[in-house]
């Protein structure tokens, strides 16, 4: 994700300058880049699925803000278990 911001900021940057064709690069770089973190993203949601109930433990960070959700990212990012928001169950991350 933070090589398409850095190519839409590129892009902005060689705008003002008025370069067309490192501007079309720095287009193509951020669609590119940036079709690669949302696969990423979607791949790492699909993976939040409940050993239990077979739903999904947490809503995806950019639909849901709330401390809760937050806290439960945080939690996965440093492999501490994580409670399912519709059965209670305890998951292990890894």
């Amino acid at each position: 994700m933070l090589l398409a911001i850095g190519a839409f900021i590129s892009v902005i940057a060689f705008s003002i300058i008025g370069e067309m064709v490192v501007m079309g690069i720095g287009l193509v770089m951020m669609f590119v880049f940036g079709g690669i973190a949302l696969v990423f993203e979607w791949a790492a949601y699909d993976n939040l699925i409940c050993p239990n109930c077979g739903k999904r433990i947490l809503k995806p960070l950019r639909e849901s803000f709330t401390k809760e959700n937050r806290a439960s990212y945080l939690r996965i990012d440093k492999g501490e278990t994580v409670e399912c928001v519709h059965c209670g169950a305890k998951i292990e991350t890894a």
